[in-house]
């Protein structure tokens, strides 16, 4: 472990310094993005945020070397955990096959109650959108530790992400904790988004954020995700100016955050400004140029006039999916962009069905649906469409879909009051799709 002791050293002083600042900073209300001005943060006092991000790659060469030297359980695991922690700062696949092959060799040399290698190998599956085996790890784990809160709402995450939505209700009520927990909370707010419940994923996402912010040796990645996760939800409710302030403030924790760079981006988008979006999704795209980021870029493109660039994003997003997809993750992503800009519907049909095999949730359902709809397959959208609807997802986009779907099998009712709902949920839901809506409503 000596060799890890300059490293050590350093993550060690920076808390001490945030710590000693603590004392005197009060709040970080003033912390602001250089795009938009955050929020009045809640009357507390934040813990410092250290930048533990820029210390990864030396934490990591560190425990390679280690590993090289003795390759125990500990020391592999540890490198595990930060091959994945690395991974959520700077998307690297290859950082998720190496957490998995690392994982796998401490539970190799501890094949008995390793629980750490066996969550991190859950957390790395799940990151390889290989649920299915991600669960079984899950399962394993919440049955090692039924007492720890924490693990079995992982399990119910895993649940939802194949559509097992009964299982999840039932893992999340027989672990809920006496008192606040910020892993169980995030799990619990992601059921009560996908089962109707808005106001109470709001809401308990808030108070696991706050939980967050009151942790001095939080990684900044980590705090920074729980701001983008009550982004999304703010973004979700048509609250764009919260929205805005939570991703700004997000940023303002990892400056390299490309969850909110791509959520800046698609605030601008959604309220039509073309420059701005294009400027975020841009900046986002250079860390990680996922499909939705991409496809920001190509209407900001397009709404300016910008008709060669948007060429460009289209060549990129076909790239991507025909050489830097190798391992699904970006299926989902890909489909919706295919079916949303009427490129290639039949391939978006193939890969929505693709989804679908490897996760059958809501969302899959409502990509698979649509892919179908935007290749004029109305009748074998609509049930996809209806089980898309079924949990009744206070989702615009998803409403907007199955309204279309609906609408064109001849359910006009069904489809106003889907229509309605959606523009009463966010009205900037998507900058083409929601005036498409009111266009609809207005006959």
């Amino acid at each position: 472990m000596i060799a890890r002791a300059g490293t050590v050293a350093v993550l060690a002083a920076g808390a001490i310094t945030a710590l000693a600042a603590w004392a005197w900073v009060g709040s970080l209300g003033a912390v602001r993005s250089a795009a938009a001005p955050a929020a009045p943060l809640p009357a507390q006092t934040m813990a410092p945020v250290m930048p533990d991000y820029l210390y990864r790659n030396g934490v990591v060469a560190d425990l390679e070397g280690d590993v090289h030297r003795h390759a125990d359980a500990l020391n592999t695991r540890m490198l595990a955990g930060q091959y994945l922690q690395r991974f959520r700062e700077m998307p690297d696949v290859g950082d998720l096959l190496r957490a998995v092959a690392s994982a796998n060799r401490a539970l190799r040399l501890q094949p008995r109650d390793n629980v750490a290698a066996e969550s991190t190998l859950a957390s790395a599956y799940t990151a390889l959108h290989k649920f299915r085996l991600a669960k079984r790890y899950a399962d394993d784990v919440a049955a090692l530790t039924p007492w720890n809160a924490d693990a079995v709402a992982t399990d119910a995450s895993l649940a939802m992400e194949l559509g097992e939505y009964r299982e999840a209700r039932k893992l999340l009520a027989a672990s809920r904790p006496a008192r606040e927990n910020g892993g169980w909370e995030i799990v619990a707010a992601r059921y009560a988004e996908i089962t109707g419940d808005l106001p109470e994923a709001r809401r308990l996402v808030a108070a696991a954020m706050l939980n967050a912010d009151d942790n001095a040796y939080g990684s900044a990645e980590n705090r920074a995700w729980y701001h983008w996760r009550a982004a999304e939800l703010e973004f979700e409710a048509g609250d764009l100016n919260a929205a805005r302030a939570q991703y700004a403030r997000a940023l303002a924790m990892y400056p390299r955050y490309w969850h909110a760079m791509n959520g800046l981006a698609k605030v601008a988008w959604a309220r039509k400004r073309w420059g701005e979006a294009r400027t975020w999704a841009l900046r986002a795209a250079d860390v990680y140029p996922l499909p939705d980021t991409l496809g920001y870029l190509y209407d900001a493109q397009i709404g300016s006039g910008d008709r060669a660039g948007a060429h460009m994003t289209l060549g990129l997003v076909k790239a991507i999916e025909r050489i830097g997809n190798a391992q699904g993750i970006n299926d989902r992503l890909i489909a919706l962009f295919y079916a949303d800009h009427a490129v290639m519907p039949d391939r978006a049909v193939a890969i929505a069905r693709r989804d679908l095999a490897t996760r059958d949730d809501v969302y899959a359902e409502d990509t698979l649906g649509w892919a179908l709809a935007m290749d004029h397959r109305w009748n074998e959208a609509l049930p996809h469409a209806e089980r898309a609807a079924l949990l009744g997802t206070p989702d615009a986009r998803l409403l907007f879909h199955t309204a279309i779907v609906e609408l064109h099998n001849g359910r006009k009712s069904k489809a106003q009051a889907r229509l309605r709902l959606a523009l009463a949920l966010n009205p900037y839901f998507h900058p083409q799709q929601a005036d498409f809506a009111l266009r609809l409503l207005s006959r």
